[in-house]
């Protein structure tokens, strides 16, 4: 009698952990470890941008934008006059430069990937504007930047995330100008002080 009792327990851890493997495998599965992001609105103001986010723990992430900046602006030089109330000949504006943005993330959920986070990123832009006027000039301005971030990453759908972010950043930048046949800067400006300014925005993630 006491044979069979142990017998059907035993039966019963079994079937139990039977049922127990596939629910483990399933939120083995359900878990992300790395995320790939665009920025939708920056397309835009011309800014071509995405992130990849990789999990190095369980609350620890890093991330690294890269960026693309092309854009053109054809003006009418009587409107602007018009707008501004002063005598120019700039009809164009043409941008093209690069960013690139490494960030580190602390989350304050249990799982990576999901819900509030901390990060604090570094931050570097180089834009080359050519202003075509009576004469065609050339700006180049380059601007390096810190910052930290609040933000919070939610789930769309299965395969699709919503980030969310806004911290302050201090940066500094210095300008030069020039024009197309003399590479020789004509101007140069840069900022003594690190500039204080707010960093906010939305990427879309997807994940497999």
């Amino acid at each position: 009698m006491a044979a069979k009792k142990h017998s059907g327990f035993f039966l019963l851890l079994l079937t139990a952990g039977l049922f127990a493997l596939p629910t483990e495998s399933v939120a083995q599965e359900e878990t992300r470890s790395w995320w790939v992001k665009v920025n939708p609105f920056g397309l835009f103001a011309g800014q071509f941008q995405a992130s990849y986010e990789q999990a190095v723990s369980n609350r620890i992430s890093v991330q690294m934008t890269a960026a693309v900046v092309r854009a053109n602006l054809e003006l009418n030089t009587n409107d602007l006059e018009d707008l501004l109330s002063i005598n120019t000949s700039l009809n164009a504006v043409d941008w093209i430069g690069f960013l690139a943005m490494p960030e580190a993330r602390v989350y304050l959920s249990p799982e990576v990937g999901k819900g509030f986070y901390l990060g604090a990123f570094a931050r570097v832009r180089c834009i080359e504007r050519t202003m075509t006027t009576n004469f065609t000039g050339i700006q180049r301005r380059s601007a390096l930047g810190l910052g930290a971030v609040i933000g919070g990453q939610f789930k769309i759908s299965k395969h699709v995330r919503g980030d969310l972010f806004l911290g302050p950043q201090v940066k500094s930048t210095t300008t030069t100008l020039g024009t197309p046949t003399d590479p020789t800067p004509k101007f140069v400006f840069g900022e003594e002080e690190w500039l204080p300014g707010i960093r906010f925005g939305m990427n879309i993630g997807w994940t497999p």
